[in-house]
């Protein structure tokens, strides 16, 4: 299965990430949901925010993607700014393909995907986003998802519905943008910017797991204590 895309105005990629079999259980609607950014939030997709009960957004962009387009969000919402990459203009200057970022993104940026998990283990629905909601998000999804026992193919399969959901739209307006800026639209870009292929997320897991032993032992060389993965399983499993 896959989470359930959620029509907040001003979205592309919202999704609750409640339904799936875990351990003990299934995960709990309405506790956890991964997003693209949230800053072209209408004043219905605010509202609709407030509705979901939103304590806390955490914004997994950098500083220089936050600054010009800060979250839209209620008041009675906290933004907590984590960003994953110092720069993720990095990337793209040296041309990393989608198979080579995603391996980099949970080999090398272990510690602070690790406490975006952790974040998630306090009370309160949270949001986590980045920009497309699919690289630094499913990072993080995907690492909560297997640290409380969704299955992997469960989780993988979440990880590619992204480009569906950004294939339109989403798409044609960040590469308008990204030609604004005088950069050229190579194939390799347009893959960074839209494409998350199953190929990927498994090389990357599978990396991590040769590595570490499970995602569970990675967790926990990057400081999140079996109390931190305890308390994640009791917010997000029911």
């Amino acid at each position: 299965m896959t989470s359930t895309l959620l029509p907040i105005e001003g979205t592309y990629n919202f999704r609750d990430l409640g339904g799936f079999r875990a351990d003990g259980g299934r995960t709990k609607p309405g506790a956890l949901f991964r997003s693209d950014a949230l800053a072209a939030l209408s004043d219905r997709g605010r509202e609709q925010i407030a509705e979901l009960s939103v304590a806390r957004v955490i914004d997994l962009r950098d500083d220089a993607e936050r600054g010009p387009q800060p979250d839209l969000v209620p008041e009675s919402t906290v933004v907590v700014p984590h960003p994953i990459f110092p720069d993720v203009t990095q990337h793209i200057s040296e041309q990393l393909d989608i198979y080579e970022l995603t391996e980099l993104l949970y080999l090398e940026h272990g510690d602070r995907l690790a406490s975006a998990v952790t974040m998630l283990a306090e009370p309160g629905a949270t949001v986590f986003h980045c920009t497309a909601g699919k690289d630094r998000t499913g990072a993080v999804a995907a690492l909560t998802l297997l640290a409380v026992g969704v299955e992997r193919d469960d989780v993988m399969h979440d990880y590619a519905a992204s480009e569906q959901n950004l294939s339109g739209a989403w798409r044609a307006k960040n590469l308008e943008l990204i030609r604004h800026l005088g950069i050229e639209v190579t194939p390799a870009l347009e893959q960074l910017l839209v494409a998350t292929p199953l190929e990927a997320i498994d090389r990357a897991l599978t990396a991590v797991d040769e590595r570490f032993g499970s995602v569970r032992d990675y967790l926990r060389a990057n400081e999140v204590s079996d109390t931190t993965i305890e308390q994640l399983h009791a917010q997000l499993v029911e």
